[in-house]
């Protein structure tokens, strides 16, 4: 067994050996989760990406060893929270960080991510009440922060730096105006296919990228992420992250092997080049993404 090999076993393996329970069925999450604010999910697990929260659903059973009632509850919880554990260790591992990176390819790359994974899981918040089952088992709500789960350099690249304003021509093509003052950006990624990322970008048709990690704080990338997501305009134009007088413009297409990344229009790209000179929206992370 190599090195990667025998780690990965040690950090994963003792988490799962604390209890034997199978994956909870989908009627479990209807009951345990099925109220939770997702944008996609499945039987056992969901990511609210507007929050960057991940979910999962934790089913334990008493252990053979209890006795007591006592004894039993705390070993059916012990069991639940393990095996939520193991559901979100699962959901981490599939997270697209950019446009071209998921979570499985970054711990396969650098052991100290599994590590660190690892102990974030170790700390995970319960939401809402346990539910107890006539056969003494019990179902609960777990949930993960996944920009404090993630490791931060994997999804920011840096101070931020300033975006080039367009050349003369180009800024003279430019419809939007570029003068008034916009609290966010709203991109439109309806028909595009687009999916939730981390650190996405935005491109123009020439990809150059206009909107991403490289041009946001990092203050504001790690308490609130690079983007946004929602599923319609008309709750994205009331969302805290751009409520007010947030420009809205319309994505062409979703690109990268993770299609999280989005290509705007020339004209569109040339107008926020323009106003990222003078104002700091972008800079604030303070983008939303319709999705599908």
């Amino acid at each position: 067994m190599n090195i990667k090999a025998f780690l990965i076993c040690l950090i994963v393996i003792p988490l799962f050996a604390m209890a034997l329970v199978s994956p909870a069925p989908p009627a479990l999450w209807a009951q345990g989760g099925g109220d939770l604010p997702c944008d996609e999910n499945t039987d056992v697990d969901c990511i609210d990406w507007d929050a960057g929260i991940a979910f999962a659903l934790g089913l334990g059973a008493p252990a053979q060893w209890a006795k007591s009632e006592a004894q039993k509850n705390i070993s059916a919880q012990r069991a639940a929270k393990v095996d939520a554990a193991r559901n979100l260790l699962e959901l981490i591992k599939g997270v697209s960080i950019t446009g071209e990176t998921t979570m499985q390819q970054a711990m396969l790359l650098d052991d100290k991510v599994i590590s660190r994974v690892q102990g974030k899981l170790a700390s995970l918040r319960l939401v809402g009440q346990p539910k107890y089952f006539s056969d003494g088992s019990i179902s609960l709500t777990m949930t993960a922060n996944l920009r404090e789960v993630v490791p931060v350099e994997l999804y920011i690249s840096g101070p931020p730096q300033q975006l080039r304003p367009p050349n003369d021509a180009r800024a003279a093509a430019v419809k939007i105006n570029t003068q008034r003052m916009y609290t966010g950006l709203i991109i439109d990624a309806k028909g595009t296919g687009v999916l939730p990322a981390m650190s996405p970008k935005v491109l123009d048709p020439e990809g150059r990228e206009v909107y991403g990690s490289a041009y946001v704080s990092r203050e504001y990338a790690v308490s609130q992420g690079i983007v946004g997501y929602a599923k319609d305009i008309e709750a994205a134009t009331t969302n805290d992250r751009v409520k007010g007088n947030p420009l809205l413009i319309k994505a062409l297409e979703a690109k990268g092997a993770n299609m999280a990344d989005l290509v705007i229009d020339q004209a569109d790209a040339d107008a926020l080049r323009q106003i990222a000179q003078g104002q700091n929206f972008m800079r604030e992370s303070r983008v939303l993404i319709v999705l599908d």
